[in-house]
């Protein structure tokens, strides 16, 4: 655990997507531990994660000096590199670090993961193309975060024929498959999660919603 009591992070591996990862948690304030045994690419993330490390992850007693067996989740951001990714798991596993997230870039490399010890495997080209195929299938999804094979959640627009109508009127969990979890008024960021029974959808709302995965293409939203 972080000193000032917030969670440690780690990310290994300063591709595109580790360094994408550690510098959105720095700079939205987060304590993160960036790791590469590149010093070209340690360097281009230097300025915007201060704790950036050069270090070969493959070697434990390195990896040790990092005070990487302090971190809550280590994000393993090596998914093309099948053996540098086992050979870091297993040396944070002896660690005993709490959480391993591991990027994959196929099916068997994520399988091979998580029989070593990754708590979580993240497989980023198949899952945008899920989302991309999703968002063509249904364009008044504008975003979706699918969280495993058979649960999702994403923003819409208010369908129109929601409009209007209290959330208890509307008995979506029964005609639909989903939940209302916040609502988002347009040109805003900030998302309301104070979803209640006798809230009124307007047509500003965008809906932020939890659903079945396996239904969220043939979703009826006009």
């Amino acid at each position: 655990m972080a000193n000032n009591g917030r969670k440690l992070f780690a990310v290994i591996g300063m591709g595109n997507f580790g360094a994408s990862i550690a510098k959105t948690m720095a700079n939205a304030g987060g304590d993160v531990i960036a790791i590469d045994r590149n010093m070209l690419l340690v360097q281009e993330v230097a300025e915007s994660v201060p704790n950036a490390v050069c270090a070969d992850s493959r070697d434990i007693e390195l990896l040790r000096e990092t005070g990487i067996q302090d971190a809550d989740t280590v994000i393993v951001a090596m998914g093309s590199h099948l053996e540098d990714a086992v050979e870091t798991i297993l040396n944070l596993k002896e660690l005993g670090v709490r959480h391993i997230i591991s990027k994959a870039n196929s099916t068997r490399y994520g399988y091979v993961m998580e029989r070593i010890g990754a708590d979580q495997v993240i497989e980023p080209e198949n899952e945008m193309g899920q989302r991309i195929a999703i968002s063509l299938m249904n364009p008044k999804i504008s975003d979706i975060y699918q969280m495993n094979d058979d649960f999702a959640v994403m923003e819409i627009k208010a369908p129109e024929l929601w409009v209007n109508r209290q959330m208890s009127q509307l008995n979506l969990r029964e005609l639909y498959g989903v939940n209302v979890i916040g609502i988002r008024k347009k040109g805003q960021k900030k998302v309301d999660i104070n979803v209640a029974g006798e809230t009124m959808i307007t047509e500003d709302d965008y809906l932020v919603i939890a659903a079945d995965a396996n239904r969220i293409a043939a979703l009826n939203l006009d």
